[in-house]
């Protein structure tokens, strides 16, 4: 698991705990990477029912072994739902550093293939990329 993974699991256990909190987050789909389908699934759910009755989730669940699955692992972390503005902020964080990262892979990668076919010069090159990098901090800040 990576920091996003675990974060985005302390999280949903923060909602799971105080449901109210639903009406308080920040998060987008976007956000959640690796527990997408059970963020939707929460999020639909809460709406609907404004709260996260274990039982209630399981009987309108498509797969509820997979819920039950997913409930117990949220069980057994133990996060301060007080915090969960904190957590919140963190996974944006984390969401953003990689969107930066992909970006700047993308465009090293186009600038490398400019010089891999002789398009620009070598010394070039550096100068290039720490314009991708200077631009990619006013982009992602």
């Amino acid at each position: 698991m990576t920091k996003c993974d675990d974060l985005e699991l302390v999280i949903l256990s923060c909602l799971l705990q105080k449901p109210e909190l639903m009406e308080k987050t920040i998060l987008e789909d976007k956000h959640f990477v690796r527990t997408q389908r059970i963020w939707k699934f929460m999020k639909a759910f809460y709406k609907k029912f404004k709260n996260f009755d274990i039982p209630l989730m399981t009987s309108v669940a498509s797969n509820k072994y997979k819920i039950m699955e997913y409930v117990i692992v949220l069980m057994d972390i133990e996060p301060n739902p007080n915090l969960l503005e904190v957590y919140e902020k963190q996974l944006i964080e984390l969401y953003l550093e990689k969107e930066k990262d992909k970006w700047i892979i993308d465009k090293v990668f186009s600038l490398s293939n400019d010089l891999f076919n002789r398009n620009i010069k070598v010394y070039d090159f550096k100068d290039e990329v720490e314009k991708i990098y200077d631009r990619a901090e006013e982009i992602f800040k």
